[in-house]
Parts: C-alpha cells; structure tokens; sequence
C-alpha cells in the first residue's frame, strides 16, 4: 500500500482552486495530513536510495521545502504550491547533481541534472562533452534510461556555442544550456504499493546520467 493516498490528492487539488491565506488556514488540518504523509513517502524513499548509493545522513523533514511561494518577484501572487517537493543531495562534493522528487496530481515526477549552471561550470560541462560525447551517448541509449527517461530536456542555444563548429558530431547536446531529465508518474502508479518501488528503479537508471555529469563538474 503507498503512504500517499487520495487524501493528499484531493488537498492539492483543493489548493489548486482554493489559492488563498483564509481558506489554507480554514484547511490545515489536512495540509498537516498531507504533509505528513509526503514525509513517509521521502523517508521510505530516502531507505530505498541508501541501498543504491551512498548519499549524505540527513534528517528526512530538512528535505521537505515549503508549501509557500516566493512571490516576490512573480506576476502570479498565489501564496502556496500545489505539490509537494524535495531536492536531495546525493554528495560528497564529487557528485554535484542532485535529485529532484515532486508529488503532484497529474504531475508527480521523479529528475535530477543541471539545472541554469554557471558560465564556468558549463564551461566543464561543454568540454566533458566535446571530450566524451560517445560515453554521453551510451548512457542515454540505454535499454534503461530509455525505458525510464527517454531523453534529455533542457533549454538550448538555436546556434553552435562559441567555440564549437556546426559539425562537431556532438554539437546538438553541446548546445544545451541546461540537461536534466525527469520521469513523470500517473496518479494510480504513485497511490500504489508501486509507486515507491518505481520511483527508485528510476534512481538507478538515471545514476550513469547523474555520474557522467558529476565528473564533468568535477575539479
């Protein structure tokens, strides 16, 4: 059975419509609920990834981001998210691409990459790529990846980046700004005693994709 039931569903559902300061309090209740239903699922999630990979000890609940919105600087003044989200970093300081987990009716996913890196730290990436676009290559052709994640997304440069030619044979992944990937799930997998089960196949296979880069950003 999932620890995320329609419950949890129906509140972001809810919120989705109901985006605002009185009815949020009027509901907090079932925010709690929520809430804490999302931390059973990151901390299974968190056991089921520590079997795959060694990743750094932290306390489930410091994943959790907050349900609040930084409005600050958005022409959407909606106060609240409609889903729930954590990044986990993977560490030590040689893996540099973190994990990126989202549970969202209709929109639940599971990515990681580089997401708007520095000049500099793209600067690497680039190289790495120049220098092993065929390893890049079989990793995202993998029976897994594909099965998992299809491809890379990210924004890309309309023209060559500069010091690049047009027919540099791995020139269509040089001209991505940012690479990461995601796999989206179906409300009725993640409401499901598979859902966790899925979400860290999906771990596995996006590892060789996260590790590539982790040594392109590396010193």
């Amino acid at each position: 059975m999932s620890v995320i039931s329609k419950d949890t569903f129906y509140f972001l559902n809810q919120i989705k419509i109901n985006n605002n300061r009185p009815w949020f309090e009027k509901n907090r209740p079932a925010y709690e609920n929520a809430r804490s239903e999302y931390l059973s699922f990151v901390t299974k999630l968190l056991d089921g990834i520590r079997k795959i990979e060694k990743i750094p000890e932290k306390e489930p609940v410091k994943y959790i981001q907050r349900i609040y919105r930084d409005i600050r600087f958005s022409k959407d003044k909606t106060p609240y998210k409609t889903f729930f989200s954590s990044i986990i970093e993977r560490g030590p300081e040689n893996r540099k691409c973190p994990l990126y987990i989202q549970i969202q009716p209709g929109r639940s996913m599971i990515g990681g990459g580089i997401w708007d890196p520095a000049p500099e730290t793209l600067k690497k990436i680039r190289q790495e790529i120049d220098y092993n676009g065929a390893g890049l290559k079989k990793i995202i052709n993998s029976k897994n990846f594909i099965k998992y994640f299809k491809e890379i997304s990210g924004s890309r440069l309309a023209r060559p980046p500069k010091g690049y030619d047009a027919d540099n044979p791995n020139i269509e992944f040089l001209k991505f700004k940012q690479l990461f990937i995601q796999r989206i799930f179906d409300n009725e997998l993640v409401l499901s005693a598979n859902g966790i089960p899925e979400f860290l196949k999906s771990y596995k296979a996006a590892l060789p994709f996260f590790n590539f880069f982790d040594m392109a950003m590396g010193e």
